[in-house]
């Protein structure tokens, strides 16, 4: 009698775990909600973020970068969240920004597409020159819209003395 009520139990919990599982039954319905940032976000007026990219080389990873700064930016837009960027090039990023000559490949032409959409967006995006000097870049090459500073070093370190938050992108 005893073995019976056991495998009932089983059967029981089975089922139970079966209609949990059902989409619009219990917690597999909070698995359908569309996910936000609203924990994070609550109570915040305007989002302060730089994002320092540095080591990105593969131009498809830094447009998938790119894209995921935008998408967070229009995101907070969405949630009436006014937001204050900024993308710092550093490094070996900065052969990414470059003006895309006539043979440019997909990729080149995405991030500049990217970076104009940031920069009307309102958007700071800047280059270290410090950087430009050691990969013995030509700053006249770089898209229209980077400003290039002295040392980003001085940059990162002046908007974080101004409350803005370091994400480090890599």
């Amino acid at each position: 009698m005893r073995q019976g009520s056991q495998k009932l139990g089983y059967v029981l919990l089975v089922s139970l775990a079966t209609l949990l599982a059902v989409p619009g039954i219990g917690y597999a319905q909070q698995a359908r909600e569309e996910p936000n940032d609203s924990d994070a976000l609550t109570g915040v007026k305007t989002l302060k973020v730089v994002y320092d990219i540095d080591s990105v080389t593969e131009p498809k990873k830094m447009v998938v970068f790119l894209k995921a700064i935008v998408d967070a930016r229009d995101r907070a837009v969405a949630a009436k969240i006014k937001p204050d960027l900024v993308v710092a090039f550093r490094g070996p990023a900065l052969k990414l920004i470059q003006k895309p000559g006539p043979d440019a490949t997909e990729e080149q032409k995405q991030i500049s597409e990217q970076v104009t959409d940031l920069k009307k967006g309102g958007a700071k995006m800047e280059a270290c020159n410090f950087a430009v000097q050691l990969l013995k870049l030509d700053r006249e090459a770089f898209l229209p819209e980077v400003k290039v500073v002295a040392n980003s070093f001085n940059s990162l370190s002046g908007y974080q003395a101004k409350g803005y938050g370091i994400v480090p992108v890599q």
